[in-house]
């Protein structure tokens, strides 16, 4: 008799994780990481946590479950800051002031070691691409999302269809990109 209510225990704590897991907030933005991922970080691996109607969002996940910067993660959120819908205006500048003090210390370091080979448009991580001239978070972001919406390049010139890349920027990177 024991086995029958070991499993009918076992089936209402998963039942009841899973509707933590479907019913809890939105993870925000993010790339790579699965919502339920996010929802089992803790709260200081976000930049701001916002309460609206008794319930926390937690916004710009940007450290992983160890509590280590994740720079792929970091320059996602940074790029893709204004496609958030805030509670509060403030709340948002609050967490571009967090995620740009991490943003600064790791572009110091990548400024410092420079580019030693080429970027490949087509395959290059956020983090190659925002070692480019010109190219911050933002133009980094649209560059990986023109790359799964639109279409891989074909010549580096093709760059300039990313909104935001003009001559002047294309002129500053076209030395350092390639497409292989």
């Amino acid at each position: 008799m024991k086995q029958p209510y070991r499993n009918s225990v076992f089936y209402t704590f998963l039942f009841c994780l899973s509707v933590v897991v479907l019913c809890a907030e939105n993870p925000g933005i993010c790339q790579g990481w699965s919502k339920t991922e996010i929802q089992l970080l803790p709260d200081s691996c976000f930049a701001l946590v916002e309460v609206k109607d008794g319930q926390k969002i937690r916004r710009c996940p940007h450290h992983d479950s160890n509590g280590k910067l994740d720079e792929e993660q970091l320059i996602y959120v940074l790029g893709a800051l204004d496609n958030e819908t805030w509670v509060d205006q403030a709340n948002k500048e609050m967490a571009e002031k967090h995620l740009k003090k991490h943003y600064d210390k790791f572009i110091a370091k990548v400024m410092k070691k420079g580019l030693h080979d080429s970027v490949n448009i087509n395959s290059a991580g956020l983090t190659k691409l925002v070692a480019l001239p010109q190219i911050g978070p933002v133009l980094a972001v649209k560059i990986v999302e023109y790359r799964k919406s639109v279409s891989s390049f074909e010549k580096i010139e093709q760059i300039k269809k990313v909104e935001g890349i003009g001559s002047a920027t294309f002129n500053a990177i076209k030395h350092y990109i390639c497409v292989k």
